[in-house]
């Protein structure tokens, strides 16, 4: 007597496969919207900062960081100055020269200045000019514009979280900087970087604010800081997956 033999029907075999890709749709489609919303996070990083700046412009008529009258606005404990207390008026925040414009370089790894009364007139890494694009961010927080990432004196030593530019959606670091980061770029006050930005995410934030391409229109991306290829080049250069990238545009 031969045995019966049993299996799955095509309907039973459909019906699976339905919900296999059902499941994958939705995995995929979840993919997406993260990556969306990091763009989006990105974008109003740069709008937060838009307004502290605007803000604090109109409060003061003055630039952050460049602001030549700091110290008799914000007490040396708001600024986050070595030794200050809220009993000691002696330490005071550090002015910047008032002449209408940003100096300095900043570095979009987010390294931190020496915590000390007067800001350093280099990056402690890489030696290129510091100055105003660090007390950028210690004017706003010191007018509570911008929070402060962890304490005044932060978990490194000799460092002040005061200085640190702001961490990302992306886990990287936002940075000012005086000089355009890339070629092409338009003048600008100050440029604003995002650095360690995914390949999907920052063609996802380049794609729906710009033209989706690392070396042209006003948003302008490097490898980590390197460029993939020249800026100058006429044909677009499109984002990669599996790649970091440090994203730039004009604040101002």
């Amino acid at each position: 007597m031969k045995s019966k033999q049993s299996g799955f029907t095509l309907v039973e075999i459909a019906i699976v496969l339905v919900i296999v890709g059902l499941l994958l749709g939705g995995v995929l489609k979840g993919q997406e919207l993260i990556t969306s919303g990091k763009a989006k996070s990105l974008f109003a990083d740069k709008s937060a900062i838009q307004t502290a700046y605007n803000t604090y412009n109109d409060r003061f008529r003055a630039i952050p960081g460049d602001d030549g009258a700091a110290s008799t606005r914000f007490s040396g404990l708001a600024c986050g100055v070595a030794g200050a207390t809220a009993s000691t008026a002696a330490a005071v925040c550090a002015n910047g020269n008032g002449n209408g414009s940003i100096t300095g370089v900043g570095t979009e790894g987010g390294t931190a200045v020496t915590l000390a009364v007067a800001l350093p007139t280099t990056d402690p890494v890489t030696g290129a000019a510091a100055g105003e694009v660090y007390m950028f961010y210690q004017h706003l927080r010191a007018a509570q514009l911008i929070q402060t990432e962890g304490s005044q004196s932060d978990t490194t030593p000799g460092v002040n979280a005061i200085f640190f530019p702001p961490t990302n959606a992306t886990a990287g670091r936002t940075a000012i900087n005086s000089t355009r980061s890339y070629w092409g770029q338009q003048d600008s006050l100050m440029y604003f970087i995002q650095s360690n930005v995914a390949g999907n995410v920052a063609n996802a934030l380049d794609a729906a604010n710009d033209d989706g391409f690392i070396n042209r229109g006003g948003i302008r991306s490097g490898n980590n800081g390197t460029l993939a290829s020249p800026n100058t080049a006429t044909t677009g250069t499109v984002y990669q997956n599996g790649t970091s990238y440090s994203v730039s545009t004009n604040l101002l």
